[in-house]
């Protein structure tokens, strides 16, 4: 290390200045490497696997695991693809949107017409995730969206539902006002 330090010290001061932002950027990231010379230093490559805390409750299974590009779909559907339910009655209400916002609900069902819960509701190309909307006991989910005023240009969303085990369907729309989508999610 001292033969090192004595050629960086007979450098040009600017050589100097770039080999201490080098060591520097080296020492913040962890890794001190030197060798004979400044000119061929090496920076070791270190593998570790991240820590894995035990959690309480096990992890769900999701369709698209976290940090996954959403899949894309071969083709959409639209609003008028909407399948008439018979949903059970609600045991609590849902809210009622706030002022400024449109809303988009219905109702997620199996091929025999039972409700589906716990389908992941999921806007855009995004994963789902722990804080998407999912349908609740009765297969029923809304999402709420912006309106659109009068001098705004209307815009297209798209919205999938998924699960694991079913066909994931995909919608997309135009909202001109609240709205009503319900779905049939086949089996795979």
């Amino acid at each position: 290390m001292d033969s090192a330090l004595t050629r960086l010290r007979a450098l040009d001061p600017r050589v100097q200045i770039g080999a201490a932002v080098v060591v520097a950027v080296l020492i913040v990231g962890g890794v001190v490497a030197l060798t004979s010379s400044p000119k061929e230093a090496t920076i070791p490559t270190a593998t570790t696997s991240p820590t894995v805390e035990p959690s309480a409750t096990p992890a769900r299974v999701r369709s698209t695991p976290t940090g996954t590009a959403a899949p894309r779909p071969a083709n959409f559907v639209g609003i008028a693809a909407s399948i008439a339910v018979n949903p059970p009655p609600a045991p609590r209400s849902s809210p009622t949107p706030e002022p400024g916002l449109w809303r988009l609900e219905g109702y997620i069902v199996d091929e025999s017409g039972k409700p589906i819960e716990n389908v992941c509701v999921v806007i855009g190309p995004v994963p789902c995730a722990q804080y998407s909307p999912h349908t609740d006991e009765r297969g029923h989910y809304f999402v709420d969206i912006a309106a659109a005023g009068s001098q705004t240009v209307l815009l297209a969303y798209d919205f999938y539902f998924e699960i694991p085990g079913r066909q994931t369907v995909w919608l997309r729309m135009t909202p001109t006002g609240s709205t009503t989508f319900n779905a049939v999610l086949k089996r795979t």
